[in-house]
This record gives C-alpha cells, sequence and structure tokens, in this order.
C-alpha cells in the first residue's frame, strides 16, 4: 500500500504541470498586433485624406479617380487587418501549438533576440493569412492591384508634374506621399523589377550568342557526319585490334565501322562514334578534331 502511495506522489507533480506559451511568442504576438493596428491608421488616414481633398475638389478628373481607387483599397485592407486580428485573439493559444511555442511553467526567463522576434512575428502572420478568409491567393490579388494602382500614379505624377496647377495642389501632394510610401513598403520588389529591366538587354545579348554557339557547334556535328563514310567490318580491312575504342566490343562480320583520318587504329563502331560526336568533335583516343 505504501508502494503504491509513492507512485501516486510521484505521478502527481506531472498531473499539475501548467503549459503556457514562450515569452518570445507573447512578444511576437504583442509585435505583430502593433503591426496590424498601425498599418489600421495608416489605410484609415488615407481615406481620410482622399474625403477631404475629393471634397475640395471634385471635379471628375484622372486624379481624383486614383484618389478614389487608393481609398477603395485602404478600405478593404483595413476588413483584412481587423479579420487577422479577430483571428489571433480567438486562435492564439491554437496557434502557439502550431508553432511549437508551448512550455512548462515555471520556467527559466528567454532572452529574446531581435532577429528570432521578427521570424516569429512573420511566421504568425503567414499561418495568419493561409487560415483566414482572405487567404493567401486573395492577398496575392489585392496585392497586384495595389501595384497597379501605383503603376497608375506614377504616370499620373508624370503628367500632373508637367502642367503645375494650383487648383490640384494638394491632390499633387497626396499622390507624392503615397508614391513614396508605397516605394519604401515595396523597395525589395521595384529594385529587383529595376535590376531586372537594366539587366534585360545583357540577358538578350547572352541568350543571342548562346543560341548561336549552340546552332554552330550543331551545324560543325552534322557536317563531320556526314562526311564520315562507314565501311562493312572485314578483318584484313582493320588494323591493330579487331574491337571499338568506344566500348571495347569485339566487331562482327559486315557491322557498320568507321576509320577516322587521324590513325588507321582508330576506329569505331559507326552509333558509338556518332553518339561521341553529340558530345565532342574530337578522336576518342588522340583527342584530335575529327
Amino acid at each position: 500500500m505504501n508502494n503504491d502511495y509513492r507512485e501516486v506522489n510521484q505521478n502527481e507533480p506531472e498531473a499539475q504541470q501548467i503549459y503556457i506559451e514562450t515569452p518570445i511568442y507573447k512578444e511576437a504576438v504583442s509585435h505583430y498586433r502593433t503591426t496590424q493596428y498601425y498599418f489600421m491608421s495608416f489605410n484609415s488616414c488615407k481615406i481620410v485624406c482622399g474625403f477631404a481633398l475629393l471634397y475640395m475638389n471634385h471635379k471628375q478628373i484622372y486624379l481624383n479617380y486614383w484618389i478614389l481607387a487608393v481609398m477603395f483599397h485602404a478600405f478593404i485592407m483595413i476588413i483584412i487587418h481587423k479579420n487577422h486580428l479577430k483571428y489571433l485573439a480567438m486562435n492564439k493559444r491554437i496557434l502557439a501549438y502550431k508553432l511549437d511555442q508551448i512550455m512548462v511553467a515555471p520556467s527559466v526567463e528567454q532572452v529574446i533576440e531581435q532577429r528570432k522576434l521578427n521570424i516569429l512575428s512573420r511566421q504568425i502572420k503567414l499561418e495568419i493569412v493561409k487560415l483566414t478568409i482572405f487567404g493567401k491567393w486573395c492577398c496575392r490579388v489585392i496585392a497586384i492591384i495595389y501595384q497597379i494602382i501605383f503603376g497608375y500614379g506614377v504616370y499620373l505624377f508624370c503628367i500632373y508634374y508637367s502642367m503645375k496647377s494650383e487648383e490640384l495642389m494638394y491632390q499633387f501632394y497626396f499622390l507624392c506621399a503615397i508614391l513614396v510610401i508605397s516605394l519604401y513598403q515595396f523597395i525589395d520588389l521595384y529594385l529587383i523589377l529595376v535590376f531586372a529591366i537594366l539587366g534585360s538587354p545583357f540577358l538578350i545579348i547572352l541568350s543571342c550568342y548562346y543560341c548561336a554557339n549552340l546552332f554552330s557547334k550543331e551545324q560543325q556535328r552534322n557536317e563531320i557526319k556526314t562526311r564520315l563514310q562507314a565501311i562493312k567490318y572485314k578483318p584484313n580491312l582493320i588494323e591493330g585490334e579487331q574491337e571499338c575504342c568506344i566500348c571495347r566490343c569485339p566487331y562482327e562480320l559486315n557491322e557498320e565501322v568507321v576509320i577516322l583520318k587521324c590513325s588507321k587504329l582508330h576506329h569505331y563502331h559507326e552509333t558509338c562514334i556518332m553518339s561521341w560526336i553529340n558530345i565532342n568533335n574530337t578522336c576518342p583516343f588522340c583527342r584530335k578534331s575529327i
């Protein structure tokens, strides 16, 4: 009976273990929430500024249509951010289990590194994006639409910069502010695009050179193949070893054999030498050009 009592006491601490979220996970969640609130505030500012500018000048011009598009995008983004925050509030614990951020309490304090915090915050964002109504593909479509709005904004900037109309001065300043902020947000994407555009002439030249070189080599191989003449094997026609220098198989009577000009001792099966020429246009034995 005493032994049973000891076993119960030994198992009792395990049953009373409390599992809590790791400190870095809590910090990452807080960081993610702050980021979402920042983006919601920023999009709200875009909507308020857009309303004010349209109220000041509500003419049917392309710049006002662009401002309406920016406001609509900002409204959609606010809905998405709210949806993400709602999902996080309801599934915070489940997300912690999924990201393996649960530990037994009490535990030793963790040293929170900024790099690990940023990585975990990004993992939380990706998991939420995958599991909410506005999923990964929806967010990508919205991002593509925003890039189209940005491109059209650059086009309008070029037009209205040359006009310098005092009547549309505030709309133009709003356009410049949105373009600069968007450029900062998607700087990686735009840098890749710029390098791709600048490097495209070099890539085209390199591709043309590679294709021309490939074509010339193929032409050389075809010329060599037409120049080589196969003979039917007979023991008195072949000097040296009576076998192919590539596959090392003995020749059979009336089999197609090719003798190269570099030496009468360098002879091969026709199929073997033709396969070799597809890779290299030199003699397999002495490496002289065929």
